[in-house]
C-alpha cells in the first residue's frame, strides 16, 4: 500500500511570482573579515530578511551563497502573490537600510546595527529582481534527494532582473507590474538585455508601496 506522504520526484505547472535578493559586492566582503564573522552577518541578514517573506505569506525557495530565493503562488497561492512579492521586496530594503543608514548619515539605527557598526562590520547592499509568470513547481532532484523548488523561463527572468539591479534596487517584469499597477510608485528602466535570454524585457524599478 502506498504511502501518501511519501515524496515523489514530478512538478505541476503554477503561476508565481519569484523574487531573487543578492548582496552587492559580497566577494570583497568575504576577503575582509573572518569567515566566523561572515557567517555570522550572514545569519543575521537572512534570519531578518527570511522574517519579512514568511510574514507575507511567502515560500522561501533556497539559501544561494549569499543569495535569497523566495516564491510566492507556490506551493498554494494566498491571493495577489504579486502585491505580496514586491511588498516583501520593499520591506526587505527597508530593513536592510537601516544598517546602510547609519554610516551615511548618523541616524538612530536599531540595536542590532548599531552592535554591527561598533564592531566594524561591513554593510550589505542589496539589489532585488522580480517577475511573474508560468513555472513548474514540484520535487527536483533525485529520489535519494529532492527539494522543492520552481524552475521555467520567468524564474531565469527574476534572477537576470536581480543582477542588474543597483544596491536598494528592486526591479520588477512587465507581467509583475501589470498585477501590481495603482498599487506601487514605479520608474520605467525601459527595454533592457538580460544574459542568456533573447529577447528583451520591460523593466520597472519600484520606487514605493502607494
Amino acid at each position: 500500500m502506498k504511502d501518501d506522504t511519501t515524496l515523489e520526484l514530478g512538478g505541476t505547472k503554477q503561476t508565481v511570482t519569484t523574487m531573487f535578493c543578492d548582496v552587492r559586492g559580497f566577494t570583497p566582503i568575504a576577503e575582509r573579515i573572518a569567515p566566523h564573522d561572515l557567517v555570522d552577518m550572514l545569519n543575521e541578514h537572512f534570519t531578518a530578511m527570511t522574517a519579512i517573506i514568511f510574514g507575507l505569506e511567502g515560500t522561501l525557495d533556497k539559501y544561494i551563497g549569499d543569495e535569497i530565493m523566495a516564491v510566492f503562488g507556490s506551493p498554494v497561492t494566498k491571493g495577489e502573490d504579486a502585491l505580496r512579492c514586491v511588498k516583501a521586496a520593499i520591506m526587505m530594503q527597508t530593513k536592510n537600510n537601516e544598517i546602510v543608514r547609519i554610516s551615511k548619515w548618523d541616524t538612530l539605527p536599531s540595536e542590532i546595527n548599531v552592535l554591527r557598526t561598533q564592531a566594524g562590520k561591513p554593510l550589505f547592499e542589496l539589489g532585488i529582481g522580480v517577475a511573474t509568470g508560468e513555472a513548474v513547481a514540484g520535487y527536483i532532484g533525485s529520489p535519494d534527494r529532492m527539494e522543492f523548488t520552481v524552475i521555467g523561463d520567468r524564474v531565469n527572468t527574476a534572477r537576470r532582473l536581480c543582477s542588474i539591479a543597483e544596491p536598494g534596487q528592486v526591479i520588477i517584469s512587465q507581467a509583475t507590474y501589470e498585477d501590481v499597477q495603482g498599487h506601487v510608485k514605479v520608474r520605467p528602466i525601459g527595454t533592457v538585455v538580460l544574459k542568456g535570454k533573447e529577447e528583451p524585457v520591460h523593466a520597472y524599478e519600484v520606487e514605493a508601496m502607494l
